[in-house]
């Protein structure tokens, strides 16, 4: 698992979109939580100093997302999850689930597949949204799987 601070909640969506297993921090939260949630976990912030107290840990230095995807690129472990397996709400494994009459027609002619997280009572499916996420993100160099 890798927990992420407050800072970097666009962050955590795109990265749990991608199959890693994030925790993220909500901002109530002090650093000393942080240090106590996190043992044996990557810890990615902008924070220096929580960066100087946690071992594990990495600095992002950059303020866009993609920015920060790209400086983490060669620092992250493989995803613990295929492309798309995850919430990006929650982090929650999503569970294959059929038409709904509630969806668009689109949606149902079209989505190979459609997920569902109980947990955010979302659904979600791969359309040209998910497609321009994945190229974007293998520009970057990152293996999508």
């Amino acid at each position: 698992m890798i927990v992420i601070d407050s800072m970097l909640g666009k962050l955590s969506r795109y990265l749990r979109m991608m199959g890693y297993d994030i925790e993220y921090i909500e901002n109530d939260k002090d650093d000393s939580f942080i240090i106590d949630v996190s043992k044996g976990c990557l810890v990615v912030t902008r924070d220096k100093l929580l960066h100087e107290r946690i071992n594990n840990s990495i600095l992002l230095k950059t303020y866009r997302t993609l920015d920060q995807l790209r400086e983490l690129k060669d620092k992250l472990p493989k995803p613990d999850h295929g492309f798309m397996k995850l919430c990006s709400v929650c982090g929650s494994v999503l569970e294959k689930t059929k038409e709904n009459s509630n969806f668009p027609d689109y949606v149902n002619k079209q989505a190979k597949e459609i997920f569902y997280c109980k947990k955010c009572d979302k659904y979600y499916w791969e359309g040209s949204h998910t497609d321009n996420f994945r190229k974007m993100v293998e520009r970057i160099g990152f293996e999508v799987h």
